[in-house]
């Protein structure tokens, strides 16, 4: 696509997907330069199985920017399980007053987002590889202001690597989809175990470009007390005994 047929396809989209208020041709120029570097990686690295160009606008970047309104101002911002910099990318471009630390296990991968973040000219991200359970008893503990975790596991599970990161009253946002509800009635041994009490369970439907509606969900958590120290377990616990 020119650049005149991606802002137009773009502006379209936001607007179909409730997201007018935050759309600018500086953000759709720099998300078009983003799929781009996204396309190209993943010609040669597994970042997605999605290689449609205006597929990308809608299933990556849109479902990616519908929890930007949930980040507070100046908010110091964790992504947990990253992969391909979704949803840290998007954030970090739409949001350039929050800062944005991208956490992967797999070193190529944060290798990748930190590369493109350069690229972008994107100051305020940066990312580190490691596994979430293992450095959630570092300096990282409980020094994010909001913690999100986009298509990494399930609520329960995600819920215990993600927040042992977050500050008391701090949030975690986890953006799922059309099994969140079952996932949230599984997780409620975990979120009250965490202390991870409800704000948010929104519905919201993705409008692709061809009109295809996808079931999607904002999930935001407000932490009211200090995680245990227990918390996380190692991983193999975590996994064979979820919450």
């Amino acid at each position: 696509m020119t650049k005149q047929e991606y802002l137009e396809l773009s502006k379209k989209l936001f607007k179909k997907n409730d997201l007018e208020d935050i759309y600018s041709e500086e953000l759709i120029f720099k998300l078009q330069k983003l799929s781009d570097i996204f396309l190209e990686t993943n010609s040669h690295m597994n970042l997605t199985a999605i290689k449609d160009e205006k597929l990308v606008i809608s299933r990556h970047f849109i479902d990616c920017l519908m929890c930007i309104k949930e980040i507070p101002s100046g908010a110091k911002v964790l992504d947990v399980g990253s992969g391909g910099g979704m949803p840290s990318l998007p954030i970090a471009i739409a949001r350039p007053d929050v800062t944005v630390v991208a956490l992967d296990a797999t070193a190529k991968k944060i290798n990748y987002i930190i590369n493109t973040a350069n690229l972008l000219g994107l100051s305020n991200l940066t990312g580190i590889s490691g596994r979430a359970e293992e450095l959630a008893n570092t300096k990282m503990r409980e020094s994010f202001d909001v913690v999100t975790a986009r298509a990494v596991a399930e609520l329960r599970i995600l819920a215990e690597w993600c927040a042992p990161y977050i500050k008391t009253n701090g949030l975690f946002i986890a953006l799922k989809g059309k099994n969140a509800l079952e996932e949230v009635s599984n997780a409620q041994n975990a979120l009250k175990t965490l202390s991870l009490c409800t704000l948010k369970e929104d519905k919201s439907n993705l409008v692709d470009f061809d009109g295809t509606i996808s079931d999607r969900y904002t999930l935001v958590y407000k932490k009211s007390a200090a995680t245990k120290k227990q918390y996380p377990r190692k991983n193999a616990q975590i996994m064979k005994n979820p919450l």
